[in-house]
Formats: structure tokens, C-alpha cells, sequence
């Protein structure tokens, strides 16, 4: 008679749950790194208009108004766009922080049911060793009698 696990259909739900949740967890991971280097490539840019600003204003023949004046308002524009993507961040970040706690709760729930499988799967091989113990016994005290 071997093991079984009354439990081991729940068990492997669990184990589905807490694969679907890391699955989950990964990519909303990734979505935030990518969210992130959207972020910080919107610095880069404001950086060299601003870069090419300052350029153009120490040039010894001058800078052309149109020119810093289309700049200014494309570094203006920037702000904004910083400003809408550090809002996607922010909620990149919560997302992945709840995607990390349901991946917590599920991988809490799937080791319960592990202990407890371990815990079911060593009283049954103490029982088993017992009941061993007992036939072999038995048969000690049969060969015995018959002995004598």
C-alpha cells in the first residue's frame, strides 16, 4: 500500500496558482524596466536639447531665435512627458508590488500544503514501520510456538 496524499489535487492548484502569479510578478517586472527606460530616455533627450541650448547661446555668432525658441518648447513638452512617465512608473511600481504579494500568498499557501503533505507522508511510514513491527512479531511468536 502506497502513500496518497489526500490533499494532492489542491496541491497541484497551488503550485499552478504560485507558477501563474511568478508568471505574472516577471512580467510586470519587466513592464516596470521597461517603463523605466522609456523614463530615463526621455531625460537623455531633454538633456541634449538643453545641451544644444547652451551650445547655441555661446556661439560667438549668435543663436537663431527660432531656433532656441523651438528648442524651449520642445524641452517644455519634455517636462510634461516626464512628468505623465514618472505617473506610469509609479504605477508600474504598485502593480508589481501587489503581483509580488499575491505571488507571496500563493507560494505561502503552496508550502503549507508541503509541510503537510511531509508531515502526512512520515505518520504513514512511522504506521507502516509499526505495522511491520507487529507482523514481524507475530510471525517470531508463530515460528515460536510451533517450536514447541
Amino acid at each position: 500500500m502506497a502513500f496518497k496524499f489526500s490533499f494532492e489535487k489542491l496541491l497541484e492548484y497551488q503550485k499552478q496558482q504560485e507558477d501563474v502569479a511568478r508568471r505574472d510578478y516577471n512580467e510586470s517586472l519587466e513592464r516596470l524596466e521597461s517603463e523605466k527606460e522609456k523614463y530615463q530616455s526621455i531625460f537623455k533627450v531633454q538633456d541634449q536639447a538643453l545641451d544644444e541650448i547652451f551650445f547655441l547661446q555661446n556661439r560667438k555668432e549668435g543663436a537663431p531665435i527660432s531656433r532656441l525658441v523651438s528648442i524651449g518648447q520642445f524641452v517644455e513638452g519634455q517636462k510634461r512627458r516626464i512628468e505623465l512617465q514618472r505617473e506610469i512608473v509609479i504605477n508600474h511600481t504598485t502593480i508589481v508590488e501587489q503581483k509580488q504579494e499575491i505571488l507571496h500568498v500563493a507560494a505561502k499557501e503552496r508550502k503549507i500544503l508541503e509541510k503537510l503533505k511531509e508531515k502526512k507522508q512520515l505518520e504513514y511510514k512511522t504506521q507502516m514501520k509499526k505495522k511491520e513491527a507487529k507482523e514481524n512479531d507475530e510471525l517470531v511468536v508463530t515460528r515460536h510456538k510451533g517450536r514447541l
